[in-house]
């Protein structure tokens, strides 16, 4: 009965077995035509879901001999956890359709060749959708400039073959791990972006009303509901009670969201610091979203060492050998004479520079000030040189007129590049420099420039970026500044700068940050983010 029994058992594994083999070579004889279908282009989407990534799909298929492979466990576990875990870099279960992909896998379960078959070409699309917004980002940037010209990194080799390689011998977990920016400013807006995700799933914060502005030292109503709005944001400390008065614990509260949000830090809530504190937390994960969306876009394959300006911020920054070593507060253009996004090389500095005007500042400042005061020109240290370059005596020109004129400014204490200039020639003839007015590097809010950019602390970049020349020095630097002579010094070696615009940060202490959106290019960013893929 026994040798019976095993007789039977072993034709059933056999026979299930057998049935498995036929509908495995029928599943991979459906997927070989519907790859052929995408590649003719008579099948562009399954269930919804479109096809955006045909040459890769079908090569890797192809390279797997048609063998599925979601259908096997732990690859298809695999990419659920993944596409839930996209939340962390920004992007939404919708930017995957999940919802469909799901529907598919349901169909799939009746155990029907096109439906096994058509449910795994679909998680494939899926699967590289996922990777290719990781390693990407989602948007193209220059859907928004025209001339953005930051790199974007390729991944090397043959996709798909990486891809088929992972899943041999790894996982699609492993691959995504790999391919994930490491770069400590991402981390911290990963980590900041969780943290306003829980504050929106516990119900975000209660509207301060703007009835009038909040003093220190006064009484209101508002108070208990400030204190609340502060507290769940952890601004607030202290105790959430009745209290109608607006005392020192939460002055000082108070000022701390200002300073983390670039206004000032007076304690005085008027109707900015209202407007930073009834942004809705939706409003402000976006922000972070567009902020991540923005490093994928630039934090891949940096240089080792570089300058970074965040217009949005504004700051500077310097990396060596990756890491940052030195930031300083910056001056960056207003909102009717924008900074531009690009990148370039520093490659020379000027020291003691001369600056010429810009013809659309002669045009629209200098020009009314010179006609109003007769003494501007020689007061501000300015030649006047004609068409061709050549310095002129300032009586000689109509400046009620259109005059044909530029303007010089020579070097001096007065000079509106201060005593340095960090040169990166670029269409845009915007540049770092110093200032002739360093007070205004006090303000929380410093969109003040006409496009350049100023640093606080300009020589102490110059020391760091000469620091590979042995022959540079501090007391060489002070004696050539002494002369007041023009000075160009080469850098030993080019350094990229990346100038770029970021409103929402964690910055190195765990501060999160938030700016306006003064240039308005976060809703673009957002609203493509929030677009959803037409299949």
């Amino acid at each position: 009965m026994q040798t019976l029994l095993r007789y039977v058992f072993l034709s059933l594994t056999l026979l299930i077995g057998m049935a498995e083999k036929v509908l495995a070579n029928e599943v991979n004889d459906r997927i070989e035509e519907f790859t052929l279908d995408m590649s003719s282009g008579r099948l562009d989407m399954i269930g919804d879901i479109r096809f955006g990534a045909t040459q890769f799909v079908a090569r890797l298929y192809a390279l797997r001999e048609y063998e599925a492979i979601w259908l096997e466990g732990d690859h298809r576990e695999d990419l659920l956890n993944e596409l839930v875990d996209a939340e962390r870099h920004g992007f939404r279960q919708e930017d995957f359709k999940v919802d469909r992909l799901a529907e598919l896998y349901a169909v799939s379960r009746s155990g029907d060749a096109a439906a096994l078959a058509r449910f795994d070409i679909a998680a494939t699309e899926v699967a590289a959708r996922l990777l290719q917004h990781i390693y990407y980002g989602k948007v193209d940037p220059k859907l928004f400039d025209a001339n953005w010209n930051f790199e974007r990194a390729f991944a090397p080799g043959d996709p798909a073959k990486l891809v088929n390689q992972y899943l041999d011998v790894a996982s699609l977990s492993a691959l995504v791990d790999d391919i994930e920016i490491l770069h400590p400013a991402y981390l911290r807006l990963q980590e900041a972006l969780a943290l306003y995700r829980a504050i929106a799933a516990q119900g975000g914060w209660h509207k301060v009303p703007e009835d009038s502005v909040l003093r220190p030292g006064e009484e209101n109503p508002v108070i208990p509901v400030l204190k609340q709005r502060l507290r769940i944001t952890g601004d607030f400390p202290g105790q959430l009670d009745g209290s109608r008065a607006y005392d020192d614990v939460l002055t000082e509260a108070v000022k701390g969201f200002q300073a983390r949000h670039g206004l000032e830090a007076d304690g005085v809530i008027g109707p900015r610091t209202f407007r930073a504190l009834n942004r809705t937390v939706d409003e402000r994960v976006d922000q972070l979203r567009a902020s991540l969306e923005r490093a994928r876009w630039l934090f891949r394959d940096l240089d080792s060492d570089y300058v970074f300006v965040n217009i949005g911020g504004p700051e500077t920054y310097f990396v060596q050998n990756g890491e940052m070593v030195w930031k300083t507060r910056s001056i960056v253009g207003q909102a009717y004479r924008q900074t531009p996004v690009f990148r370039e090389d520093i490659q020379y500095i000027d020291f003691n520079p001369t600056w010429t005007v810009p013809v659309s500042i002669f045009q629209r400042d200098k020009l009314p000030l010179i006609r109003r005061d007769s003494n501007y020109l020689s007061r501000g240290n300015y030649t006047v040189l004609n068409s061709d370059g050549r310095p002129i005596n300032p009586t000689s020109v109509n400046w009620n007129g259109s005059p044909n004129v530029s303007l010089r400014q020579e070097p001096g204490p007065k000079n509106a590049l201060g005593q340095v200039k960090f040169m990166f020639p670029n269409a845009y003839s915007v540049y770092l420099h110093d200032t002739d007015n360093r007070s205004l590097f006090d303000r929380n809010e410093r969109n003040l420039s006409s496009g350049c950019v100023r640093i606080e602390n300009p020589f102490e970049l110059a020391d760091l970026l000469m620091k590979s020349d042995p022959d540079w020095s501090a007391a060489g630097r002070e004696a050539i500044l002494a002369s007041g002579k023009t000075t160009r010094i080469n850098l030993p070696e080019p350094v990229p700068v990346l100038l770029t615009y970021f409103t929402a940060w964690m910055d190195e202490t765990g501060q999160v940050q938030f700016r306006e959106d003064l240039y308005e290019r976060d809703a673009k960013v957002i609203s493509a983010l929030n677009s959803t893929p037409e299949g």
